[in-house]
C-alpha cells in the first residue's frame, strides 16, 4: 500500500468506527414500545439527510485526495530535477575550484601579469593567445557555475511552493474528513434517542429494502446479461455488470473496490472494468459525462444528485432505477432514480464520453 493510501485509511479511521455505531444500533433487539411509522419515516430521512452531509464532505476528500497525488507526483518530479541539478553543480564548481588551486599552486599572480612581465617578447606572443583562452575557460567555468546555482534555486523554490500547497490540501483533507465524522455521529445521536422497538422496527424495514435491492440486481443482471443488448454500448453493459455484482457490499469512505466503495468510487471502478478512466469525485464525473434528460437513460449512464454540488453518483441500470453505493447504513444497493427521498435532490443524468 502506497503512503498516500495508508494516510487515506488512518485519516477515515474515526468515520468507519461511527459507521459502524450506526448498524449496531439498528440491530437491538425487540422492546415493548409500538414504534410510530410515521416518526420511523421521519427519522430515516434525518439519517439519510446527515449520511448524505456526511457523504459530501466524503466527495471534498476524494476531490483533495486527486489534488494531493497530482502535488505529490510533480513534487516527486522537481525532487529528481534538484538532485541532477546539484549533480550538475558540484561538477562545474569543481572545475572552478581545480582552476582556483592551480592559480594557487603557481604563486597565486595572475599567468597574463606573469606573461606581461616577461623579458623575452616572442614569448610574450607565443603565450599571449593561450592566456586568453585560459581566462575565457575560467569566466564560462564560474558563469557555468553561476547558472547551475541559479537553476538549482528556482527548482527548490518551485519545490517548496508545491509542498505548502500539498500541506494546505493535507488540512483540507483532515477537515473534510472531521466533518464525515461529525455528521455521522449526530445520525448515531438520532437513532439513539429511538425506543428499543422503533430502532428494531427500523431494522426490519433495512432488512427488507436489501432483500429487494438484492433481488431486483438479480433480475438486472439477467436483463443484461454478456449477451449484446440492442441501443446499449457494450462498454456500459460491462460498467453495469460489474456495479450489479457488487449489491450487497458495504460502504466506505474514500473506497474504490474491490469490495467497499463511495459512491464515486463504485463509478469508477465499475467504467474502469470497461477500460474507461473516471476521477473518483462526483463532481468531476459530472463535468465529465454528457448531460442528457432521464427520459434518454440507457444503462451505464451516471445519475446525479445535490444540485451544483453534485455530491451523489449512482448508475442507471434501466427502468427508472440504478445501482449506487447509497450511504454507511444501506451500502451498495438498487434504488429508485426518483424514490420518495432521492427526487428532493435529484440533478440529472451524465452520458460517459
Amino acid at each position: 500500500m502506497c503512503p498516500l493510501a495508508r494516510r487515506r485509511d488512518r485519516g477515515i479511521a474515526a468515520v468507519l468506527g461511527t459507521v459502524l455505531a450506526l448498524g449496531s444500533l439498528l440491530s437491538l433487539s425487540t422492546g415493548p414500545v409500538a414504534a410510530d411509522p410515521g416518526k420511523l419515516a421521519a427519522v430515516r430521512n434525518q439519517v439519510m439527510d446527515l449520511q448524505a452531509k456526511a457523504e459530501a464532505a466524503t466527495e471534498r476528500y476524494n476531490q483533495a485526495q486527486g489534488r494531493l497525488s497530482d502535488v505529490e507526483s510533480t513534487i516527486a518530479v522537481l525532487r529528481s530535477k534538484a538532485r541532477r541539478q546539484q549533480t550538475e553543480l558540484n561538477t562545474v564548481r569543481g572545475a572552478v575550484d581545480n582552476l582556483a588551486r592551480a592559480t594557487y599552486i603557481g604563486g597565486g599572480m595572475d599567468s597574463s601579469l606573469q606573461i606581461l612581465l616577461a623579458d623575452d617578447p616572442s614569448q610574450f606572443l607565443s603565450q599571449a593567445a593561450a592566456v586568453d583562452q585560459v581566462a575565457k575557460a575560467q569566466t564560462a567555468s564560474i558563469r557555468r557555475t553561476q547558472t547551475a546555482r541559479l537553476r538549482l534555486a528556482q527548482t527548490q523554490a518551485e519545490m517548496a511552493a508545491k509542498e505548502t500547497i500539498a500541506q494546505g490540501v493535507r488540512n483540507e483533507m483532515a477537515g473534510s474528513k472531521r466533518e464525515a465524522d461529525q455528521q455521522l455521529r449526530a445520525a448515531s445521536a438520532v437513532l439513539a434517542g429511538l425506543q428499543v422497538e422503533e430502532r428494531r422496527r427500523l431494522a426490519a424495514i433495512a432488512a427488507k429494502a436489501k432483500k429487494a435491492s438484492m433481488a431486483a440486481a438479480k433480475k438486472a443482471k439477467k436483463q443484461i446479461s454478456n449477451r449484446p443488448i440492442p441501443g446499449v454500448n457494450p462498454r456500459a453493459a460491462k460498467a453495469v455488470r460489474y456495479a450489479l455484482s457488487k449489491v450487497g457490499n458495504r460502504y466506505i469512505a474514500a473506497h474504490a473496490g474491490p469490495t467497499t466503495f463511495d459512491c464515486s468510487g463504485l463509478t469508477m471502478a465499475a467504467w474502469r472494468q470497461a477500460g474507461v478512466s473516471l476521477p473518483h469525485y462526483s463532481y468531476s464525473q459530472y463535468s465529465k459525462s454528457r448531460k442528457i434528460s432521464l427520459s434518454q437513460a440507457k444503462p451505464g449512464d451516471l445519475v446525479f444528485y445535490f444540485g451544483g454540488s453534485v455530491h451523489h453518483v449512482g448508475m442507471y441500470i434501466g427502468g427508472g432505477k440504478m445501482v449506487h453505493a447509497a450511504n454507511p447504513g444501506d451500502g451498495v444497493e438498487i434504488s429508485a432514480v426518483l424514490g420518495p427521498w432521492y427526487r428532493t435532490y435529484f440533478t440529472g443524468i451524465g452520458r460517459v464520453l
